[in-house]
């Protein structure tokens, strides 16, 4: 059992419900022997544009630790490609350090807290994993993952969390792992407005209790490409890519932001990318991991995700 988890458990039971209150910061200094986090606080740019080398992911971040920020040494970059175009080649490339960002690179932010902007942009990441630009196409994806290194040789990435820690719908919004599409932009009216929608795959072993059916309004997200609806508790996110549909990762389907209840949580899947043609916004298909990695609500002894993921496929049909 990992002692930095529990401390996790322990600063959850004693909070009761999302908060964005500045003691959620203090139960955590005061109340953890262990553990560290980068919260989320501002995502200006999130994808990249296709043959656009200079887009790039932007996303400011606070990281906060038993000795508010004293703690932090480094924080570790890892990116990995996955080629999602169809045909006979596969031209993946798997994960690799990117580089480092020192706490010097950190200044004390609003709440007396380290912050930075980690920027990543497209060229970065194509010479770090030496790809050939003429293989990327809109609907491939980059994964952009951050470890936390203490002064202590403690590390933490995703495996040293919990649901309600990794979800932007609760207070610390600490994902620790983002995917970056590979776009093209879109028109602000495409896919946007009343949709009707029924799941089309069988879901009976979810317990998410996620209508099969309804009407629903899709609108604009803050970002290009971005479309939001509330099928789920926190509100469906998702990212038009090519042709594929991307939901976003570690949504939360039932807002329960502590860890002594069933937090569910929802991302994008594996092998199925949903459908949709950028030249008829009146159907398309959402391909939804509910239970995304092992959060379905069930855990281990030590908290740890044990679920298997339930796929809800999503026809959307526009009124």
């Amino acid at each position: 059992m990992k002692l930095h988890r529990i401390a996790y458990m322990l600063l959850f039971f004693s909070i009761i419900s999302c908060s964005n209150d500045d003691k959620a910061i203090d139960a955590l200094v005061e109340e953890t022997e262990r553990g560290a986090v980068l919260r989320n606080i501002n995502k200006v740019s999130k994808d990249f544009i296709h043959n656009n080398f200079e887009s790039a992911f932007d996303i400011e971040i606070e990281e906060q630790d038993l000795e508010d920020g004293a703690l932090l040494d480094f924080v570790r970059l890892y990116v990995a490609f996955r080629d999602h175009t169809s045909g006979s080649n596969d031209n993946s490339v798997q994960e690799i350090m990117l580089r480092d960002i020192p706490s010097s690179e950190f200044v004390i932010g609003p709440d007396a807290l380290p912050r930075t902007t980690v920027r990543v942009t497209y060229q970065d990441v194509v010479d770090a994993l030496s790809i050939n630009t003429l293989l990327i196409e809109p609907g491939d994806q980059f994964s952009l993952r951050m470890e936390i290194h203490l002064t202590d040789d403690r590390t933490f990435d995703t495996m040293d969390t919990t649901a309600s820690i990794l979800t932007d719908a609760c207070f610390f919004k600490s994902p620790l792992r983002y995917e970056i599409n590979v776009i093209e932009v879109i028109s602000d009216d495409l896919f946007t407005g009343i949709y009707s929608y029924e799941v089309i795959t069988d879901t009976n072993s979810s317990n998410a209790a996620i209508s099969n059916q309804g009407i629903v309004s899709i609108t604009v997200g803050d970002l290009p490409n971005v479309r939001k609806t509330s099928i789920i508790g926190e509100g469906l996110e998702f990212t038009v890519a090519g042709n594929n549909v991307y939901p976003k990762i570690y949504q939360s389907v039932n807002l329960f932001c502590i860890e002594s209840g069933p937090h569910i949580l929802s991302g994008p899947n594996d092998t199925n990318f949903g459908m949709i043609d950028l030249n008829d916004d009146s159907l398309f298909f959402l391909d939804l991991d509910v239970g995304f990695e092992g959060w379905d609500g069930t855990l281990e002894d030590d908290n740890t995700a044990v679920g298997i993921p339930t796929l809800y496929t999503f026809k959307f049909s526009k009124q």
